[in-house]
């Protein structure tokens, strides 16, 4: 008898955990297609920067280059998304006062996160095609994909992103504003130290060893490089597992400290109501 509570039990926790999911990704992908702005602006401001140093690329006698400003132009459109709206979040549901709703329900606070997480994901792979599409008919930038490599780097790439989004997104659950100021300042540093549309690590790189070793802690410079190499060098799995380890060890170890945080935050918020104080 008791082990058939306990079955019924993780079944039935089972299944709020994945309509909590279900329900919030729906949400997130409604929001972003049912606003043609923010459809505007996830395909233009890829779309525009990445033709640019494209065109930069041609006229100055490196064309070969002009898929890397491409390629960054696809990946920058998950990075905002990441920044934007996955890290922002929980700070203006606190604001319109949904949080409180997340902090009193049964709902788990990771299958939220998910939720929000495949959400912004599926909203943002359109854009994202059409900026690749759009740059690779024009340019037409010569590539030698190693697809198997390419797929697992870009899923570990994405699956890191995006949980740097959920632990960020506690952090701008404390910090409020202070956060969102952050955003602000920490936004276009990291796309040039990630070398969204140049090579940042390696040989290639302008940058001193020094600097190479603090991007390579950030997630979106260990994709671009192993995507890169995959998809413009053939180089297979075994030439880039290094960086496929380590994005799966970044992947693993932001999970973890997110949910922990996040689990920390929902306590602290139950028994002392001090993460639902709108910051003014």
């Amino acid at each position: 008898m008791v082990a058939d509570s306990r079955s019924v039990k993780g079944c039935v926790s089972s299944d709020l955990w994945f309509r909590t999911m279900y329900a919030r990704t729906w949400v997130r992908t409604k929001s972003i297609f049912g606003e043609p702005v923010w459809l505007l602006v996830g395909i233009g401001f890829p779309l525009f920067t990445s033709v640019g140093l494209a065109f930069l690329y041609k006229s100055s006698g490196i064309s070969s280059l002009s898929g890397f400003a491409i390629l960054g132009g696809v990946m920058v459109s998950f990075w905002s998304n990441v920044l934007w709206s996955m890290a922002s979040q929980f700070y203006w549901d606190k604001q319109e006062g949904i949080f409180e709703v997340y902090l009193i329900s049964p709902a788990p606070m990771t299958a939220i996160l998910v939720g929000m997480s495949l959400g912004g994901i599926v909203g943002t792979v359109p854009s994202a095609l059409l900026v690749g599409v759009l740059g690779w008919s024009f340019f037409a930038p010569q590539a030698s994909p190693n697809w198997a490599a390419l797929a697992a780097t870009f899923v570990l790439t994405i699956t890191a992103l995006y949980a740097l989004g959920m632990l960020l997104a506690s952090l701008y659950l404390v910090y409020g504003r202070e956060a969102e100021s952050l955003n602000q300042a920490v936004g276009e540093p990291v796309s040039l130290l990630s070398g969204l549309y140049f090579p940042s690590l390696g040989k290639s790189s302008p940058f001193p060893l020094a600097v190479q070793a603090v991007a390579s802690l950030i997630p979106l410079t260990i994709g671009m490089d192993a995507l890169r190499k995959s998809l413009f060098f053939a180089q297979d799995l075994w030439a880039i597992y290094p960086d496929l380890v380590a994005l799966t060890a970044m992947a693993v170890a932001l999970l973890v400290i997110s949910k922990k945080s996040l689990d920390t935050l929902r306590e602290r918020g139950r028994r002392e109501g001090s993460v639902s104080v709108r910051f003014t």
